[in-house]
């Protein structure tokens, strides 16, 4: 693993079933790949602004926030059950990654009361195409969405029907990847 925060050995905890399922099939679609790769802190709440403050975006305002010092997990936090309220990202150190970035995003599209379910997934997969498909031509970023479809797939991980828009990389600045 490059940098990303999650292991195959995480295990659920307080209700949130999935969790350690969606971290396995992380591993198994973005260890290695440019999702991976350290980055500025700078350069992710740039990647992170260009999705949640485009026209696709049906999700609440994000605010990005580096994590306090020696703070080993990022994470979106917010009020539970209120999909209109902001949310703030906390990168911590050494997680500066798009695959950081998608993760927690999906969380504030899904709303973090659905921790780690069905609706949390599909928005995953919807927040990597928005990060990643920049280029129509440039098939990377579907590789990357595929490779996380295919791992959810085969854990045996449920979508929920889409609760917002499908995805239009078009309507994002070019993110470079």
């Amino acid at each position: 693993m490059t940098g990303h925060r999650r292991s195959a050995r995480s295990c659920d905890v307080s209700g949130d079933v999935g969790r350690a399922a969606v971290y396995a099939c992380e591993l198994a679609a973005f260890d290695g790949t440019d999702l991976e790769d350290q980055r500025s802190f700078v350069d992710v709440e740039r990647i992170i602004r260009s999705i949640a403050e485009s026209p696709w975006w049906s999700g609440p305002v994000v605010a990005v926030r580096r994590a306090r010092a020696g703070t080993m997990s990022s994470v979106a936090a917010g009020s539970v059950g209120r999909h209109d309220a902001p949310i703030e990202i906390r990168l911590a150190d050494g997680q500066c990654t798009i695959a950081t970035a998608a993760h927690e995003l999906a969380h504030a599209l899904a709303g973090v009361e659905h921790g780690h379910d069905d609706v949390f997934r599909r928005a995953y997969l919807d927040v990597v195409a928005m990060g990643t498909n920049v280029d129509p031509l440039d098939r990377r970023g579907s590789i990357h969405v595929d490779q996380l479809g295919e791992a959810f797939d085969a854990a045996g991980l449920a979508l929920a029907e889409r609760r917002w828009p499908p995805p239009d990389p078009g309507t994002v600045g070019a993110i470079a990847l």
